[in-house]
């Protein structure tokens, strides 16, 4: 098999998984009403597949334990061919991870029997016990049992440097963890690879009462606190009313990460408060910072927030048209995942329309990323205003690809369609040497998008730069195997 063939094959393999949606075991609420053993057979014997992943890399035996199913039921299906005790899910976690993160101690001893690795990171760079403790997890028996089976308090830290105190102290209320990890042998003064210590990790969930018991306990925070408390957690953001308590103690708000992020980088991107993004800004932080990765707050709020927060912010802004590291304009970001009334307003402030990213893409790149079959009128809308500012939609990227590779690549045939009523070569290559029918060979998960480019004129004999043709590239589509599709047409 070439190179090309490999690596075609590899992604199609990933996009299997997108069939999982039919799949009752990959349904939460399946789980939520805890299946006994006798009813997870009947689905099985339904044709539900017990050893399936969806796209995310969720499969049953992990949402089984975070939805709290019966253990009996847990080991049960834990038991069969396809869902081996160190199977890979989610961000690379094995079944241990996520009995670690539930405090099912019961389910990690039997996992641990049954040879559950223990000397492992996820993904993110977490082993078992700071998955847990950067989860909240109080069970200290979970901590035990991960002690006993070899993990270290000092040299367990994540790729930032953070032990088990500092992940777990967000979520203390009562100095519980704290004095556990303390307990055993973890310095309450500890602190991470860029010098944050437990006030800062605790200022994430604004926990005022803890903060001032650190404090009296001679545990202080710097002006990082600021960016963790901008950070929050998933559960949880912090109000103007925990900002000024941290500038009363003497902390500066004025402040950066060692990635030259400022809070307002942060909460551009997520906070709707606008007395909060006023406050920062009061505070002196510059909207026009640019990070490590040359974005600022303005090109994170462009990318995901509101119109008012925008508005504010682009009062502060000095150039409209800056770019960060990939050459992505706040035009261009919006495109792809904001609304039109925010592009119409980025436009309308002098947003350039001509702008092309580090990749050789134009904004048409940008706006056909945004197409949503739920939600056509809105993609409609933007390609309406692009078009009403002078850009030729049907002219190909600096990369070669077309309208058409620009559908295939979102893989949805109401989309294809649109193309085709655009002046757009069908049969146009890339400059990798592909076609959109190659493309679509690659990567289609039946055959309607390839049936549809053949019907309006898409050659079957081009080849790749590997002498490939569409029907040798289906022929390796494992998603097009499984479901037995006919290729002929593509012969």
């Amino acid at each position: 098999m070439k190179i090309k063939s490999i690596i075609s094959a590899l992604i199609l393999v990933l996009s299997l998984q997108s069939y999982a949606q039919d799949n009752v075991f990959l349904n939460r609420d399946f789980w939520s009403n805890k299946p006994s053993v006798e009813d997870v057979d009947i689905q099985i014997k339904a044709g539900h597949d017990i050893t399936q992943a969806n796209s995310n890399n969720f499969d049953a035996v992990v949402y089984a334990i975070l939805q709290e199913a019966p253990n009996e039921t847990i080991q049960y299906i834990q038991s069969y061919n396809g869902n081996d005790v160190n199977k890979l899910t989610h961000d690379g976690r094995t079944y241990i991870f996520w009995a670690a993160y539930k405090g099912n101690t019961e389910i990690m001893q039997y996992l641990l029997k049954k040879g559950a690795k223990t000397d492992i990171t996820d993904d993110k760079g977490n082993t078992i016990l700071n998955f847990a403790a950067g989860s909240g997890q109080t069970n200290t028996k979970v901590y035990d049992m991960c002690l006993a089976h070899g993990a270290n308090l000092k040299s367990d830290l994540t790729p930032s440097g953070a032990n088990a105190l500092l992940l777990a102290a967000p979520f203390d209320t009562d100095f519980k963890l704290i004095n556990y990890f303390t307990s055993k042998g973890l310095d309450i003064q500890s602190v991470d690879a860029n010098g944050n210590g437990v006030f800062n990790y605790v200022a994430k969930t604004g926990n005022v009462e803890m903060l001032n018991q650190l404090l009296k306990k001679g545990v202080t925070g710097n002006n990082q606190a600021f960016i963790f408390a901008a950070y929050g957690t998933r559960s949880h953001t912090n109000n103007l009313d925990f900002y000024t308590y941290l500038e009363g103690i003497g902390l500066n708000s004025n402040t950066s990460s060692k990635e030259g992020k400022t809070p307002l980088h942060i909460l551009a991107a997520r906070s709707k408060d606008l007395d909060l993004i006023r406050y920062f800004i009061k505070k002196g932080v510059d909207v026009n910072q640019a990070d490590a990765d040359g974005n600022t707050a303005f090109l994170n709020a462009a990318y995901r927030n509101n119109l008012e927060v925008i508005t504010i912010l682009n009062k502060q802004v000095k150039d409209i048209n800056t770019v960060n590291k990939k050459g992505e304009s706040a035009l261009a970001l919006a495109l792809k995942n904001n609304t039109y009334v925010v592009v119409d307003f980025l436009i309308k402030n002098k947003a350039e329309v001509s702008v092309i990213d580090a990749n050789g893409n134009n904004i048409i790149a940008y706006a056909m990323d945004s197409f949503n079959a739920n939600n056509q009128k809105e993609f409609q809308q933007k390609i309406a205003l692009i078009k009403a500012n002078g850009i030729d939609i049907s002219k190909p990227q600096a990369n070669g690809n077309t309208l058409f590779h620009l559908a295939v690549l979102q893989n949805n045939l109401d989309l294809v369609k649109w193309v085709n009523t655009y002046p757009v070569n069908v049969n146009a290559k890339n400059s990798e040497g592909n076609t959109a029918l190659h493309l679509a060979a690659m990567r289609a998960k039946n055959s309607d998008i390839l049936k549809y480019l053949v019907s309006i004129g898409a050659k079957t004999d081009a080849v790749t730069e590997f002498d490939e043709t569409a029907f040798d590239l289906a022929s390796e589509n494992e998603i097009l195997k499984s479901s037995k599709s006919n290729l002929d047409f593509l012969k």
